[in-house]
């Protein structure tokens, strides 16, 4: 009988996106344990038969092992009662600090391999997330992000996809809707989507040949679904494991930089020079991604 196993992750969206990196090498059932904001994120994933919402007490899972993903007081708590085999991810919080805060060492390694040592299995080949089939012959626009400090300028992106001759699209929040329509606005034919939920995206994103986003949910998204992905970094580092798609990652080397792991308010220096992209750079790399294979 295949083994059954159950996978947490609770938060937040990118984590929970690159889960589909390990789902579908693991050969039994798998059960995906989630926030009932990322079920239908979950449910996309290939080799999911099930996706369950995180919940305050301790369910019957009906699992032969749990892979802890989260590895924090609240999912081992969670898992007090649960007899069976736990395995957890080992998060190497020294190494992190070191090789992406201080630039000592060769960085920690990428996320799906974290979460592969911690499952026992090689993570997949993308994509990880089931999409229609579709042309692949359009550019999607992320503007936004979570934290301020990790958006690029909205005239950068919107000179970016006056560079791209094809459909472009403009997507976000709803909360990021009138950063949006600004960056469409400006750009001849280009579609403004805003919205929460996931339903909405799925078919743009079948359609999305390359994507220009910030470190963001939407850099995860696109890529897990088998886009090109031009990654624009600020505060945070691509030497922290995240930046692991296809494309191309646009930084800038500065003093100060990077000042957050992930999370990060404001710029201390009130200068936000790690956003201080060259458009033109990144309309190159978007053009070199469109004409790979």
């Amino acid at each position: 009988m295949a083994e059954r196993v159950a996978i947490l992750r609770k938060s937040s969206l990118g984590d929970v996106v690159l889960v589909g990196s390990i789902t579908d090498a693991l050969p039994g059932a798998v059960t995906v344990v989630t926030h009932p904001r990322y079920a239908e994120v979950a449910a996309k994933m290939r080799g999911v038969d099930r996706v369950l919402p995180w919940p305050d007490g301790v369910p019957d899972w009906d699992v032969d092992r749990i892979v802890d993903l989260q590895g924090n007081p609240a999912s081992r708590w969670l898992l007090r009662s649960f007899r069976g085999p736990v395995s957890r991810i080992r998060k190497r919080p020294v190494l992190r600090r070191l090789s992406v805060m201080w630039g000592i060492g060769p960085g920690r390694p990428s996320v799906p391999e974290l979460y592969g040592e911690a499952a026992g299995v090689q993570p997949a080949e993308r994509p990880w997330l089931d999409v229609p089939d579709r042309p692949r012959d359009t550019l999607l626009v992320a503007p936004g992000a979570s934290w301020a400090p990790k958006r690029w300028h909205a005239n950068g992106f919107a000179m970016v996809a006056a560079g791209w001759d094809g459909p472009v699209v403009v997507v976000g929040s709803a909360g990021e809707r009138v950063l949006v329509e600004q960056v469409a606005a400006t750009v001849p034919g280009a579609r403004a989507v805003a919205g929460d939920g996931f339903s909405w995206a799925w078919e743009l994103l079948a359609r999305t040949r390359v994507a220009v986003v910030n470190d963001s949910g939407w850099m995860h998204l696109a890529g897990a679904t088998g886009a090109k992905v031009v990654a624009l970094f600020g505060p945070t580092s691509p030497r922290d494991g995240f930046a692991v798609y296809p494309g191309a990652v646009i930084e800038r080397s500065v003093h100060c930089r990077p000042c957050a792991l992930h999370r990060v308010a404001t710029c201390k220096t009130g200068t936000l020079a790690c956003q201080d992209h060259d458009p033109q750079a990144v309309i190159d790399a978007m053009n070199r991604c469109a004409g790979s294979s």
